[in-house]
């Protein structure tokens, strides 16, 4: 089992099997869905098709994914690197924060913290970048205040709320340093 990585509010343990009713009531909220993924399809998964991606997802060796848990031990939402070439030394993170109560209170900012160190002095990757939707300016703030900066913009890529909507690459350098 891989190790838990702890940040002062924070702590991010492995995700596992087990974890398939916190996945599903996240997915099932649209709000969570419509900003989790631009292009992800806004339809719930079922329980079994969740269960199936935890199982892949809990046996990878070239992704990492964990839960998003407080100081108490309750789980907020969960955070990956997926998409990763060693030979370039570059990742995609993903945050949610699955309980729209617990949005704009920073955890997301620190759960980014602890990924990216996580990132370059565990993994010792070189480059960590996010795909996020022109309507989730948490999101980009967020990424702006960790040091990531916009590499792109993918032009209508997706439709939400009755219109084409465009998504922007972010990234962040090991040489650059991080801020948050």
């Amino acid at each position: 089992m891989r190790k838990m990585v702890s940040g002062e509010d924070i702590h991010l343990r492995s995700l596992r099997t087990e974890d398939v009713w916190l996945m599903y009531r996240w997915y099932n909220d649209p709000r969570v869905m419509e900003d989790m993924t631009p292009r992800q399809e806004l339809f719930a998964p079922s329980v079994e098709e969740i269960r199936l991606a935890l199982e892949q997802a809990v046996a990878s060796t070239t992704e990492r994914y964990f839960v998003i848990q407080d100081g108490a031990g309750r789980a907020l939402g969960f955070t990956s690197l997926t998409s990763m070439d060693m030979r370039a030394a570059s990742a995609r993170l993903t945050v949610v924060i699955g309980d729209r109560n617990d949005w704009g209170k920073g955890l997301g900012k620190e759960a980014t913290k602890r990924m990216i160190d996580y990132a370059f002095n565990v993994l010792n990757l070189h480059r960590v970048y996010a795909i996020v939707a022109d309507h989730n300016p948490r999101a980009i703030s967020c990424l702006e205040a960790c040091g990531f900066v916009h590499e792109g913009t993918l032009r209508d890529d997706h439709y939400r709320r009755g219109a084409y909507r465009s998504s922007h690459i972010m990234s962040v350098l090991r040489d650059e340093g991080f801020t948050c």
